[in-house]
């Protein structure tokens, strides 16, 4: 069974819909959006309202869950982003959508979460920039997948593997990268990156199939103009503009 894998649109309309198209080119049985369709970006009615159409299962991050609830912990860039995006999601039906929504679910080996296992919803799984990041990373392998073997995240806008025996960057320019990871073998955190604003140096937006076995990452071009355009024009701040010019 192949499933697609996508996270944090952040409300860009343009990237995801040039990532579902890139998606239904190779056929994958379903599609699953790991969260924060909304933040940031212009478009936050129209992506909640495809990806609610074109996914078997969507879960909640935590830009959903701070237009329901506040965004006192966001930056206040992060949060004026949030004011507006409550501003434009006011009818009743789309809030009762919102709130349906899960971080965390499971499927025998797999387990789908927005952040971490640690906290479905707000916690980051990182790239180790220390051996004591690694030993933690190997720990929580080891420990908290105990009758699992991976684990889909999104939240950190970076596309990467974290294994038990190390990292897996799927950055070599072309738009398909094979990780040579295979299920059953090693456990792992996949991080899909991000849709709509990708922070790991490639602006392109990100995704990932996974065909049962391993995982493939890929990355779509878009036009980030018509975007940052819509983001100019509804007077949101100008860096959530300009960080899709160069995806930091």
């Amino acid at each position: 069974m192949k499933i697609a894998l996508i996270s944090d649109v952040h409300a860009n309309l343009a990237a995801l819909r040039a990532v579902l198209a890139d998606i239904r080119r190779h056929q994958p049985d379903e599609i699953v959006c790991l969260g924060d369709t909304i933040g940031y970006g212009p478009q936050p009615a129209e992506c909640l309202s495809i990806v609610r159409q074109s996914c078997s299962m969507v879960l909640m991050g935590n830009h959903e869950h701070a237009v329901l609830y506040g965004a006192e912990q966001f930056t206040p860039l992060a949060q004026a982003a949030i004011d507006w995006t409550a501003r434009i999601l006011r009818d009743s039906e789309t809030l009762d959508y919102i709130s349906s929504l899960k971080s965390d679910f499971r499927r025998g080996n797999l387990r789908f979460v927005h952040g971490s296992i640690r906290n479905p919803l707000l916690d980051y799984v990182r790239e180790a920039d220390t051996p004591w990041a690694f030993f933690y990373l190997v720990r929580t392998l080891q420990n908290d997948f105990a009758d699992f073997n991976i684990c889909f995240v999104g939240h950190n806008h970076r596309a990467f593997l974290g294994t038990e025996v190390g990292y897996i960057f799927p950055h070599d320019g072309g738009p398909v990268v094979k990780t040579g990871f295979h299920i059953g073998r090693e456990k792992a955190y996949v991080s899909v990156g991000s849709v709509g604003q990708p922070r790991d140096g490639d602006w392109r937006s990100s995704w990932v199939m996974f065909d049962g076995e391993g995982v493939e990452y890929h990355r779509v071009e878009y036009d980030r103009g018509k975007t940052i355009d819509l983001i100019r024009q509804a007077g949101l701040p100008e860096f959530l503009a300009e960080r899709l010019q160069f995806g930091n």
